[in-house]
Protein backbone atom coordinates (compact mmCIF):
# COMPACT_ATOMS: atom_id res chain seq x y z
CA UNK A 1 0.00 0.00 0.00
CA UNK A 2 2.77 2.28 0.94
CA UNK A 3 5.16 0.69 -1.38
CA UNK A 4 7.59 0.05 1.65
CA UNK A 5 10.07 -2.78 2.00
CA UNK A 6 14.26 -2.89 2.33
CA UNK A 7 16.53 -5.05 0.66
CA UNK A 8 17.30 -8.56 2.08
CA UNK A 9 20.70 -9.16 3.38
CA UNK A 10 21.09 -10.55 0.30
CA UNK A 11 20.01 -7.86 -2.19
CA UNK A 12 16.61 -9.29 -2.40
CA UNK A 13 13.64 -6.66 -3.47
CA UNK A 14 11.25 -7.30 0.02
CA UNK A 15 8.80 -4.53 -1.17
CA UNK A 16 5.99 -4.92 -4.51
CA UNK A 17 6.88 -3.22 -7.83
CA UNK A 18 4.50 -0.69 -7.37
CA UNK A 19 2.21 0.61 -4.12
CA UNK A 20 -0.89 -1.92 -3.65
CA UNK A 21 -4.62 -0.07 -3.16
CA UNK A 22 -6.98 -2.24 -0.99
CA UNK A 23 -8.93 -3.35 -3.86
CA UNK A 24 -5.58 -5.43 -4.91
CA UNK A 25 -4.63 -6.76 -1.65
CA UNK A 26 -6.76 -10.26 -0.56
CA UNK A 27 -8.00 -10.70 2.96
CA UNK A 28 -9.60 -14.10 3.76
CA UNK A 29 -11.60 -14.78 6.98
CA UNK A 30 -14.21 -17.40 8.09
CA UNK A 31 -17.33 -15.60 8.85
CA UNK A 32 -19.33 -12.75 7.51
CA UNK A 33 -18.88 -11.35 11.34
CA UNK A 34 -15.18 -11.16 11.10
CA UNK A 35 -14.54 -9.77 7.68
CA UNK A 36 -17.15 -7.21 9.20
CA UNK A 37 -15.01 -6.52 12.25
CA UNK A 38 -11.45 -7.00 10.61
CA UNK A 39 -12.65 -4.11 7.75
CA UNK A 40 -13.65 -1.89 10.84
CA UNK A 41 -10.16 -2.54 12.39
CA UNK A 42 -8.13 -2.49 9.36
CA UNK A 43 -9.90 1.08 8.57
CA UNK A 44 -8.95 2.25 12.49
CA UNK A 45 -5.71 0.87 11.63
CA UNK A 46 -5.13 2.89 8.75
CA UNK A 47 -6.66 6.22 9.70
CA UNK A 48 -4.04 6.00 12.52
CA UNK A 49 -1.19 5.58 10.62
CA UNK A 50 -2.38 8.55 8.12
CA UNK A 51 -2.76 10.91 11.27
CA UNK A 52 0.62 9.85 12.33
CA UNK A 53 2.16 10.82 8.44
CA UNK A 54 0.06 14.12 8.38
CA UNK A 55 1.76 15.14 11.77
CA UNK A 56 5.15 14.29 10.72
CA UNK A 57 4.32 16.11 7.72
CA UNK A 58 3.26 19.16 9.93
CA UNK A 59 6.17 19.55 11.59
CA UNK A 60 8.50 18.94 7.96
CA UNK A 61 6.89 22.22 6.95
CA UNK A 62 6.90 23.80 10.13
CA UNK A 63 10.68 22.92 10.57
CA UNK A 64 9.72 21.59 14.22
CA UNK A 65 10.62 17.93 15.76
CA UNK A 66 7.86 15.57 15.17
CA UNK A 67 5.86 14.30 17.65
CA UNK A 68 7.28 10.54 19.29
CA UNK A 69 5.12 7.23 17.84
CA UNK A 70 5.55 4.54 19.97
CA UNK A 71 3.27 2.28 18.23
CA UNK A 72 5.14 -0.95 16.98
CA UNK A 73 3.31 -0.87 13.53
CA UNK A 74 3.48 2.70 12.63
CA UNK A 75 6.28 3.92 14.39
CA UNK A 76 8.92 2.19 12.13
CA UNK A 77 7.02 3.20 8.89
CA UNK A 78 7.61 6.79 10.09
CA UNK A 79 11.05 6.08 10.02
CA UNK A 80 11.19 4.30 6.89
CA UNK A 81 9.34 6.11 4.27
CA UNK A 82 11.07 9.72 3.42
CA UNK A 83 8.00 11.31 1.81
CA UNK A 84 5.71 11.85 4.55
CA UNK A 85 3.48 13.60 1.96
CA UNK A 86 2.80 10.65 -0.44
CA UNK A 87 2.34 8.34 2.37
CA UNK A 88 -0.44 10.56 3.60
CA UNK A 89 -1.96 10.79 0.17
CA UNK A 90 -2.07 7.17 -0.16
CA UNK A 91 -3.69 6.12 3.22
CA UNK A 92 -5.71 9.08 2.49
CA UNK A 93 -6.84 6.79 -0.80
CA UNK A 94 -6.93 3.77 1.08
CA UNK A 95 -9.22 4.92 4.26
CA UNK A 96 -11.64 6.32 1.31
CA UNK A 97 -12.01 2.97 -0.93
CA UNK A 98 -11.98 0.71 2.46
CA UNK A 99 -15.46 -0.08 1.68
CA UNK A 100 -14.45 -1.71 -1.91
CA UNK A 101 -11.33 -3.43 -0.09
CA UNK A 102 -11.29 -7.12 -1.25
CA UNK A 103 -12.45 -8.79 2.22
CA UNK A 104 -14.11 -11.56 1.83
CA UNK A 105 -14.90 -15.32 3.67
CA UNK A 106 -13.36 -18.30 2.52
CA UNK A 107 -16.77 -18.91 0.55
CA UNK A 108 -16.93 -15.71 -0.86
CA UNK A 109 -14.06 -15.46 -2.32
CA UNK A 110 -15.01 -18.76 -3.87
CA UNK A 111 -18.04 -17.54 -5.73
CA UNK A 112 -16.33 -14.48 -6.66
CA UNK A 113 -13.29 -16.12 -8.82
CA UNK A 114 -15.85 -18.98 -9.81
CA UNK A 115 -18.26 -15.97 -11.31
CA UNK A 116 -15.64 -13.75 -12.61
CA UNK A 117 -13.94 -16.21 -14.41
CA UNK A 118 -16.62 -18.52 -15.53
CA UNK A 119 -14.90 -19.18 -18.76
CA UNK A 120 -11.42 -20.88 -17.18
CA UNK A 121 -13.43 -22.33 -13.94
CA UNK A 122 -16.49 -23.67 -15.92
CA UNK A 123 -18.56 -22.40 -13.57
CA UNK A 124 -22.75 -22.66 -13.97
CA UNK A 125 -24.56 -19.09 -13.78
CA UNK A 126 -27.77 -20.90 -13.89
CA UNK A 127 -26.97 -22.84 -10.28
CA UNK A 128 -28.80 -21.29 -7.34
CA UNK A 129 -26.63 -21.04 -4.40
CA UNK A 130 -28.51 -22.61 -1.23
CA UNK A 131 -27.21 -21.38 2.15
CA UNK A 132 -29.17 -24.48 3.76
CA UNK A 133 -28.84 -27.98 2.43
CA UNK A 134 -30.44 -29.72 5.56
CA UNK A 135 -33.48 -30.64 3.43
CA UNK A 136 -31.40 -32.40 0.50
CA UNK A 137 -29.31 -34.24 3.38
CA UNK A 138 -32.60 -35.90 4.90
CA UNK A 139 -34.12 -36.97 1.86
CA UNK A 140 -30.53 -38.80 0.90
CA UNK A 141 -30.25 -40.59 4.14
CA UNK A 142 -34.09 -41.67 3.81
CA UNK A 143 -33.43 -42.63 0.75
CA UNK A 144 -30.31 -44.48 1.88
CA UNK A 145 -31.83 -45.77 4.74
CA UNK A 146 -35.04 -47.32 2.50
CA UNK A 147 -32.79 -48.81 -0.19
CA UNK A 148 -30.39 -50.27 2.34
CA UNK A 149 -32.10 -51.60 5.07
CA UNK A 150 -35.20 -52.53 4.17
CA UNK A 151 -35.90 -56.13 2.78
CA UNK A 152 -32.94 -57.05 4.78
CA UNK A 153 -32.99 -59.90 7.58
CA UNK A 154 -34.68 -59.43 10.64
CA UNK A 155 -31.44 -60.09 12.94
CA UNK A 156 -29.56 -57.19 11.04
CA UNK A 157 -32.22 -54.99 11.02
CA UNK A 158 -32.04 -55.60 14.94
CA UNK A 159 -28.50 -54.77 14.82
CA UNK A 160 -29.27 -51.55 13.16
CA UNK A 161 -32.08 -50.35 15.59
CA UNK A 162 -29.76 -50.75 18.45
CA UNK A 163 -27.33 -47.77 16.65
CA UNK A 164 -29.45 -45.74 14.88
CA UNK A 165 -33.23 -45.71 15.78
CA UNK A 166 -34.22 -43.73 12.30
CA UNK A 167 -32.35 -42.15 9.55
CA UNK A 168 -32.63 -38.66 11.16
CA UNK A 169 -30.27 -40.53 14.20
CA UNK A 170 -28.08 -41.93 11.33
CA UNK A 171 -27.60 -38.24 9.76
CA UNK A 172 -26.89 -36.64 13.38
CA UNK A 173 -23.90 -39.24 13.60
CA UNK A 174 -22.78 -37.96 10.05
CA UNK A 175 -23.44 -34.66 9.90
CA UNK A 176 -19.87 -33.05 10.23
CA UNK A 177 -18.65 -35.73 7.46
CA UNK A 178 -20.59 -34.15 4.17
CA UNK A 179 -18.51 -31.41 3.36
CA UNK A 180 -14.81 -33.05 4.37
CA UNK A 181 -14.16 -34.31 0.57
CA UNK A 182 -10.56 -35.05 2.06
CA UNK A 183 -12.11 -37.81 4.20
CA UNK A 184 -10.53 -41.10 3.96
CA UNK A 185 -12.32 -43.67 6.30
CA UNK A 186 -10.44 -47.00 7.04
CA UNK A 187 -10.15 -49.75 7.37
CA UNK A 188 -11.44 -49.74 3.38
CA UNK A 189 -15.19 -51.06 2.56
CA UNK A 190 -15.30 -54.87 2.96
CA UNK A 191 -16.29 -56.70 -0.45
CA UNK A 192 -19.20 -58.33 0.67
CA UNK A 193 -22.40 -57.03 0.85
CA UNK A 194 -23.55 -55.80 4.26
CA UNK A 195 -25.67 -58.63 4.52
CA UNK A 196 -22.98 -60.97 3.97
CA UNK A 197 -21.10 -59.06 6.33
CA UNK A 198 -23.69 -59.61 8.64
CA UNK A 199 -23.98 -63.29 8.37
CA UNK A 200 -19.45 -63.52 8.67
CA UNK A 201 -20.37 -62.04 12.30
CA UNK A 202 -22.95 -64.32 13.35
CA UNK A 203 -21.21 -67.19 12.03
CA UNK A 204 -18.18 -65.94 13.91
CA UNK A 205 -20.13 -65.70 17.25
CA UNK A 206 -22.23 -69.00 16.55
CA UNK A 207 -18.49 -70.77 15.81
CA UNK A 208 -17.78 -69.77 19.44
CA UNK A 209 -21.19 -70.42 20.95
CA UNK A 210 -21.42 -74.00 19.80
CA UNK A 211 -17.74 -74.95 20.78
CA UNK A 212 -18.68 -73.75 24.13
CA UNK A 213 -20.98 -75.93 24.53
CA UNK A 214 -19.81 -79.22 22.89
CA UNK A 215 -16.16 -78.90 24.86
CA UNK A 216 -17.87 -77.24 28.29
CA UNK A 217 -15.58 -80.48 30.19
CA UNK A 218 -13.03 -79.93 28.40
CA UNK A 219 -13.27 -75.90 29.25
CA UNK A 220 -13.59 -77.28 32.95
CA UNK A 221 -10.86 -79.99 32.76
CA UNK A 222 -8.11 -76.84 31.64
CA UNK A 223 -9.13 -74.27 33.60
CA UNK A 224 -10.57 -75.34 36.49
CA UNK A 225 -8.06 -75.01 39.81
CA UNK A 226 -5.15 -74.14 37.26
CA UNK A 227 -5.64 -70.31 36.81
CA UNK A 228 -5.15 -68.21 39.27
CA UNK A 229 -8.99 -67.64 41.02
CA UNK A 230 -10.66 -70.29 38.48
CA UNK A 231 -12.66 -72.35 40.96
CA UNK A 232 -15.47 -71.48 43.21
CA UNK A 233 -18.64 -69.05 43.17
CA UNK A 234 -17.07 -66.69 40.53
CA UNK A 235 -15.86 -69.70 38.21
CA UNK A 236 -19.03 -71.40 38.71
CA UNK A 237 -20.69 -68.07 37.69
CA UNK A 238 -19.09 -67.24 34.68
CA UNK A 239 -19.19 -70.90 33.54
CA UNK A 240 -23.19 -70.41 33.78
CA UNK A 241 -23.53 -66.92 32.04
CA UNK A 242 -21.61 -68.42 28.92
CA UNK A 243 -23.37 -71.50 28.90
CA UNK A 244 -26.56 -69.57 29.30
CA UNK A 245 -25.71 -67.15 26.60
CA UNK A 246 -24.27 -70.21 24.20
CA UNK A 247 -27.87 -71.98 24.51
CA UNK A 248 -30.06 -69.27 24.20
CA UNK A 249 -31.23 -67.99 21.05
CA UNK A 250 -28.49 -65.85 19.09
CA UNK A 251 -29.72 -62.14 19.42
CA UNK A 252 -27.39 -59.73 17.22
CA UNK A 253 -23.55 -59.20 18.34
CA UNK A 254 -24.18 -59.69 22.12
CA UNK A 255 -21.24 -61.22 23.67
CA UNK A 256 -21.32 -62.92 27.23
CA UNK A 257 -19.19 -60.68 29.50
CA UNK A 258 -17.14 -63.45 31.10
CA UNK A 259 -16.06 -64.50 27.96
CA UNK A 260 -13.33 -62.67 28.65
CA UNK A 261 -12.38 -64.46 31.29
CA UNK A 262 -11.41 -67.37 28.62
CA UNK A 263 -9.40 -66.23 26.49
CA UNK A 264 -6.23 -67.61 25.82
CA UNK A 265 -3.63 -64.78 26.98
CA UNK A 266 -5.25 -63.60 30.30
CA UNK A 267 -5.28 -67.38 31.46
CA UNK A 268 -1.54 -67.67 30.09
CA UNK A 269 -0.92 -64.47 32.22
CA UNK A 270 -2.43 -65.58 35.24
CA UNK A 271 -1.57 -69.44 35.16
CA UNK A 272 -1.31 -70.65 38.92
CA UNK A 273 2.57 -71.97 39.62
CA UNK A 274 2.64 -75.66 38.61
CA UNK A 275 -0.19 -75.34 36.71
CA UNK A 276 -0.98 -76.39 33.06
CA UNK A 277 -1.17 -74.24 30.19
CA UNK A 278 -4.93 -74.20 28.55
CA UNK A 279 -4.15 -75.23 25.02
CA UNK A 280 -8.20 -75.60 23.34
CA UNK A 281 -8.15 -74.27 20.29
CA UNK A 282 -11.48 -72.37 21.56
CA UNK A 283 -9.66 -70.22 24.34
CA UNK A 284 -7.40 -68.63 20.88
CA UNK A 285 -10.20 -68.40 18.96
CA UNK A 286 -11.96 -66.14 22.01
CA UNK A 287 -8.96 -64.06 21.78
CA UNK A 288 -9.60 -63.00 18.34
CA UNK A 289 -13.16 -62.84 18.70
CA UNK A 290 -12.80 -59.98 21.42
CA UNK A 291 -9.65 -58.43 19.58
CA UNK A 292 -12.30 -57.63 16.79
CA UNK A 293 -15.72 -57.62 17.75
CA UNK A 294 -18.14 -57.86 15.29
CA UNK A 295 -19.25 -54.24 14.73
CA UNK A 296 -21.93 -53.30 12.23
CA UNK A 297 -21.34 -49.59 12.73
CA UNK A 298 -18.21 -48.81 10.99
CA UNK A 299 -18.73 -50.34 7.77
CA UNK A 300 -22.28 -48.85 7.69
CA UNK A 301 -21.05 -45.50 8.41
CA UNK A 302 -18.46 -46.25 5.37
CA UNK A 303 -21.01 -47.24 3.17
CA UNK A 304 -23.01 -44.54 4.10
CA UNK A 305 -20.63 -41.67 3.83
CA UNK A 306 -19.80 -42.31 0.12
CA UNK A 307 -23.67 -43.26 -1.08
CA UNK A 308 -24.86 -40.09 0.72
CA UNK A 309 -22.34 -37.93 -1.00
CA UNK A 310 -22.72 -39.15 -4.27
CA UNK A 311 -26.97 -38.65 -3.58
CA UNK A 312 -26.54 -35.34 -2.06
CA UNK A 313 -24.32 -34.34 -5.63
CA UNK A 314 -26.45 -35.99 -7.59
CA UNK A 315 -29.50 -34.01 -6.43
CA UNK A 316 -28.13 -30.83 -6.50
CA UNK A 317 -26.97 -31.63 -10.02
CA UNK A 318 -30.24 -32.41 -11.33
CA UNK A 319 -31.90 -28.96 -9.42
CA UNK A 320 -29.36 -26.88 -9.93
CA UNK A 321 -27.92 -26.11 -6.93
CA UNK A 322 -24.92 -25.40 -5.51
CA UNK A 323 -23.56 -25.16 -1.26
CA UNK A 324 -20.58 -23.07 0.31
CA UNK A 325 -18.92 -26.16 0.57
CA UNK A 326 -19.12 -27.08 -2.90
CA UNK A 327 -17.75 -23.49 -4.00
CA UNK A 328 -14.82 -24.68 -2.44
CA UNK A 329 -14.46 -27.98 -3.86
CA UNK A 330 -15.72 -25.93 -7.99
CA UNK A 331 -12.42 -23.38 -7.57
CA UNK A 332 -10.42 -26.53 -6.20
CA UNK A 333 -11.21 -28.46 -9.02
CA UNK A 334 -11.04 -25.50 -11.74
CA UNK A 335 -7.62 -24.90 -10.11
CA UNK A 336 -6.51 -28.48 -11.28
CA UNK A 337 -7.92 -28.12 -15.18
CA UNK A 338 -5.98 -27.65 -18.00
CA UNK A 339 -7.27 -23.82 -17.80
CA UNK A 340 -6.20 -23.95 -14.47
CA UNK A 341 -2.72 -22.30 -14.80
CA UNK A 342 -4.77 -19.27 -16.62
CA UNK A 343 -7.25 -19.12 -13.47
CA UNK A 344 -4.45 -19.18 -11.27
CA UNK A 345 -2.81 -15.88 -12.98
CA UNK A 346 -5.71 -14.30 -13.68
CA UNK A 347 -6.59 -14.50 -9.66
CA UNK A 348 -2.91 -13.44 -8.89
CA UNK A 349 -3.40 -10.28 -11.21
CA UNK A 350 -6.20 -9.05 -9.58
CA UNK A 351 -4.83 -10.11 -6.05
CA UNK A 352 -1.08 -10.07 -5.84
CA UNK A 353 -1.02 -10.08 -2.44
CA UNK A 354 -3.59 -12.39 0.11
CA UNK A 355 -3.66 -12.73 4.14
CA UNK A 356 -5.40 -15.45 5.29
CA UNK A 357 -6.82 -15.08 8.62
CA UNK A 358 -6.88 -18.04 11.08
CA UNK A 359 -5.02 -19.96 8.91
CA UNK A 360 -4.75 -23.15 11.39
CA UNK A 361 -8.85 -23.51 11.06
CA UNK A 362 -8.53 -24.04 7.45
CA UNK A 363 -8.37 -27.76 5.73
CA UNK A 364 -6.34 -29.15 3.05
CA UNK A 365 -8.62 -27.77 0.44
CA UNK A 366 -8.57 -24.68 1.66
CA UNK A 367 -4.31 -24.96 1.62
CA UNK A 368 -4.45 -26.26 -1.94
CA UNK A 369 -6.27 -23.56 -3.43
CA UNK A 370 -4.16 -20.41 -2.49
CA UNK A 371 -1.12 -23.02 -3.03
CA UNK A 372 -2.13 -23.24 -6.67
CA UNK A 373 -2.61 -19.29 -6.85
CA UNK A 374 0.50 -18.37 -4.84
CA UNK A 375 3.10 -21.08 -4.68
CA UNK A 376 6.72 -20.15 -6.15
CA UNK A 377 5.11 -16.71 -7.84
CA UNK A 378 7.68 -14.28 -6.19
CA UNK A 379 6.18 -11.33 -7.55
CA UNK A 380 2.91 -12.00 -4.98
CA UNK A 381 2.71 -12.78 -1.57
CA UNK A 382 0.82 -15.21 0.49
CA UNK A 383 0.62 -14.34 4.38
CA UNK A 384 -1.36 -16.98 6.50
CA UNK A 385 -2.15 -15.69 9.60
CA UNK A 386 -2.53 -18.00 12.42
CA UNK A 387 -4.22 -17.88 16.37
CA UNK A 388 -2.54 -19.13 18.94
CA UNK A 389 -5.22 -19.26 20.98
CA UNK A 390 -7.35 -21.03 18.72
CA UNK A 391 -4.61 -24.21 17.58
CA UNK A 392 -6.50 -26.02 19.85
CA UNK A 393 -9.09 -26.24 17.58
CA UNK A 394 -7.03 -27.03 14.20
Amino acid sequence: MLGHGAPGADGTPTAHQRPLGVTEILVVTFTEAATAELRGRIRARIHEARLQFARRLLAEQQGTAAPLCTDPVIGPLLAEIADASEATRRLLDAERQMDEAAIFTIHGFCQRMLRQNAFESGALFSRELITDESLLRLQAVRDYWRSEFYGQSRSLIEVVAELWSSPEALLDEMSGWFANGELQLLPALPEASLAEYHQQQLARIEAIRSGWLSQLDEIRRQTEGQVSRYTGKNYEGWLETISHWASAPQSGYQLAKPLERFGLALMQDNLKKGGKAPDLRLFAEIDALLADPPNLKPVVLTRAVKVLQERLAGSKRQDHLLSFDDLLGDLDLALTSPLGERLALRIRSQYPVAMIDEFQDTDPQQYRIFHHIYAGKPDTALLMIGDPKQAIYG
